[in-house]
């Protein structure tokens, strides 16, 4: 079973439960509260929640990025009703829709219990502070920085027309590469860069298509912390990262095995001194693959 497919089983599992009554304290499986229903859908496949909203925000891993960078399964935090900024209420993503701006989303609501809602709802869309990720991740991030180097490399190359699969002039071929990154092949073999906004799905019957980028900020879902922290006794400080730009101008590298901080300040065309302050972090931070690291 893919990831993918648990994700569509966790959903669907607690699709059947929509009309359950809420009740504040309730664990399932006949009456819930919003944190009681996503513990108990996840603990039915073997993740373990917190019981509260602010356990549940530190559970499985940061979401940081765009609405589109959400996939299927991903815990979702909103704000408490007397405070939209205290986290109080929790979710599970399902899916987002055309625009690109929106997603539908499964949870335990105080009026109506188990109910399906959607970020275009005012009082959701007005609490809505972040998302966490429990379930590993569908596909590898890529970054349009790869993407360009390895394109850069094709640039002039065709791909010969061999194949038997007759194509429409509407239809368009498309390269996978191992580190994640794709590219468009026209009708007469000619390798193109897909726009930069542009990113695709793979379904496992082998159809494809493109997903709408969100200028849309998942917000950072830690609290905030002083700017400046010293030790007693030590002059050492810490500091931490500034919140990233709210017109979602901010870009992000995922880490790989081998990266370092010289060779990402090189890269971006920045300074190791500018990585640290944008990320909270020193010279003598371990790099760990998998991670995203903010460069501008």
């Amino acid at each position: 079973m893919t990831i993918s497919e648990l994700a569509d089983r966790i959903i669907d599992e607690a699709k059947l439960y929509l009309g359950t009554p809420y009740r504040r304290g309730g664990n399932g499986p006949k009456v819930f509260d919003c944190t009681g229903f996503t513990k108990f859908i996840f603990g039915k496949f073997g993740y373990e929640l917190g019981r509260t909203v602010p356990a549940q925000a530190v559970d499985g891993r940061e979401m940081i990025g765009s609405l589109a960078d959400l996939q299927k399964g991903d815990l979702l935090i909103f704000g408490a009703r007397g405070n939209p900024r205290r986290q109080g209420h929790a979710g599970i993503f399902i899916g987002m829709d055309s625009t690109g701006t929106n997603f539908s989303f499964i949870h335990a609501a105080v009026h109506g219990g188990i109910t399906i809602s959607n970020l275009n709802e005012t009082y959701y869309k007005k609490r809505f502070l972040g998302a966490r990720r429990i379930l590993p991740d569908f596909l590898p991030a890529v970054t349009d920085t790869t993407a360009v180097a390895v394109l850069d490399s094709l640039s002039g190359q065709f791909v010969p027309q061999t194949d038997t699969l007759q194509l429409s002039p509407a239809d368009r071929r498309i390269i996978l590469f191992a580190d994640g990154t794709w590219a468009l092949v026209d009708s007469t073999g000619a390798v193109a860069a897909p726009a930069s906004q542009d990113r695709i799905l793979l379904a496992e019957n082998g159809s494809w298509r493109t997903v709408t980028s969100s200028t849309v900020q998942i917000p950072d879902l830690k609290k905030p912390e002083p700017q400046t922290q010293k030790t007693t006794g030590s002059s050492s400080t810490k500091t931490t990262a500034p919140p990233p730009p709210a017109d979602g101008s901010a870009v992000y590298h995922t880490i790989v095995s081998g990266d370092t901080l010289y060779g990402l300040a090189r890269r971006y065309g920045t300074t190791v001194s500018n990585l640290c302050a944008l990320n909270g972090i020193t010279t003598k931070t371990t790099l760990r693959p998998g991670k995203k690291l903010r460069v501008r």
